[in-house]
């Protein structure tokens, strides 16, 4: 109860202020006995240094991530051209299942040793990964520098820079997520040129290694520069599955499992598809800025809109219009034109849900469940990436001869619309408590 008390009261706008870093060494025990002055205000001051730090560590973690479609081109074009696809897609399938799947570590890792030690375990593993994968030329050693250490340490950065916010915004928290979620964007347009003009010029070693020389340092800083507002308390349990009580945690983690499989091709696919098509790699990659740019902008739009429109019903909007423009845009095209449209629309409606998804968490969760409700999420999106991208490139390989990427599209597109109804599912419990509230306030 002295948690529930200390953080209703917490969420006032609290005159005064002191030091953020004197709460660095506030004991969780006596949360209950902090003084109103030592508390910062919400959605203000250092609020805005923190908000920064994590759009910033998101936009190194994101956009690395967002940059595997420059990685699998490379790979099936280039690198590794005689091996079976569906094993060249464990080095994504790592990478990316491993960054989700260590959102429930980092829930464990910040019980132990606090946010910003935490944070500088992320930022650690993130830059080994990413030296060691400079030296990589095999794909088992791919999968466990690029996909294991690499992914566990983007995960824990990622689990934080979208957990934090919350705590330190109240009023302006869609703005302030919004504006962390579009970081992915923002570091898809630093990495990705620079990725593709240094494998056209030297070696994928250089471009792991211009990656590292920026994710090490920007990471490190900003990690240093992480702080509660209020301290949360310990969760219960590092998985507790007693949250999928909750049916707007399940569908959460329902719509997570099959947006991934959707957005996953389209990301890892898409560019490859051009150059089969006969536009040159540079061309392929280079558009995946322009992914980057509109899926950045619609992440923004999408927290700004939810101020006026339920998140679920712009979850039901977005994601029926992306399976029609699937089939319409990208399925049989030949088309540059065609193509390139699609990418855009994709982009700024595909995938809001990034966005979306931690602003459902923070508003229909207690503070200290917010953390370990992403890692839950988190999980289930690994989980979903762990089978659905090997399964995908066996397709590609076997029924589509690594050439024809019909079969892959229809199931882009079946997951767009297994999205679009756990939307509806998501959006009749999302009314149901937001009528309840209404009815007891």
């Amino acid at each position: 109860m002295a948690f529930k008390t200390f953080f209703k009261k917490s969420e006032k706008d609290i005159s005064g202020g002191s030091d953020p870093s004197s709460l660095n060494n506030v004991s969780l025990d006596s949360a209950d006995t902090i003084p109103a002055d030592s508390i910062l205000p919400p959605d203000k001051g250092y609020a805005w240094v923190v908000l920064l730090a994590c759009f910033i560590n998101l936009s190194l973690s994101l956009g690395a991530l967002n940059s595997m479609g420059v990685f699998q081109t490379y790979y099936l074009q280039v690198m590794f051209v005689s091996v079976d696809a569906s094993i060249i897609a464990w080095i994504s399938t790592a990478t990316i299942s491993i960054s989700m799947c260590s959102g429930i570590a980092s829930s464990m890792i910040l019980q132990k040793i606090g946010l910003r030690n935490a944070s500088l375990v992320g930022s650690f593993f993130g830059s080994l990964g990413l030296l060691l994968a400079s030296f990589s030329t095999k794909i088992w050693q791919l999968i466990l520098t690029q996909g294991v250490i690499f992914g566990f340490g983007s995960g824990i950065l990622l689990n934080i820079s979208l957990s934090v916010p919350s705590n330190w915004f109240v009023k302006h928290r869609p703005i302030a997520l919004g504006i962390v979620a579009s970081g992915g964007g923002l570091g898809s347009l630093i990495f990705v040129p620079s990725l593709t003009e240094i494998v056209r010029v030297t070696t994928i070693g250089w471009a792991f290694r211009v990656i590292f020389f920026i994710y090490c340092p920007l990471s490190i800083v900003c990690s240093i520069l992480l702080r509660y507002r209020i301290p949360v308390p310990p969760a219960r349990r590092l998985l507790d599955f007693k949250l999928l009580k909750d049916p707007i945690v399940v569908w959460i983690c329902v719509l997570g499992f099959f947006i991934q499989i959707g957005s996953s091709v389209v990301f890892l696919y898409f560019p490859s598809s051009l150059v089969d098509l006969g536009y040159n790699q540079s061309l392929a990659t280079n558009l995946i800025m322009v992914f980057s740019i509109c899926n950045a902008l619609s992440r923004m739009a999408s927290t700004l809109i939810a101020k006026k429109i339920k998140p679920a019903t712009i979850l039901i909007v977005i994601h029926a219009i992306s399976s029609v423009i699937i089939m319409a845009m990208w399925y049989k095209s030949t088309s540059f034109a065609k193509s390139l449209a699609f990418y855009v629309l994709i982009a700024i409606f595909g995938m809001p849900f990034f966005a979306l998804q931690p602003l459902i968490v923070a508003n229909y969760s207690i503070p200290e469940n917010v953390a370990p409700i992403n890692g839950l999420v988190y999980l289930v999106m690994g989980i979903s990436i762990l089978i659905a991208v090997p399964s995908i490139g066996k397709v590609f390989q076997v029924a589509g001869k690594r050439h024809d990427y019909s079969q892959i599209i229809l199931i882009g597109f079946a997951a767009y619309i297994l999205t679009t109804l756990s939307s509806i599912v998501l959006k009749y419990y999302t009314d149901k408590r937001d009528k309840k509230r209404a009815q007891e306030s």
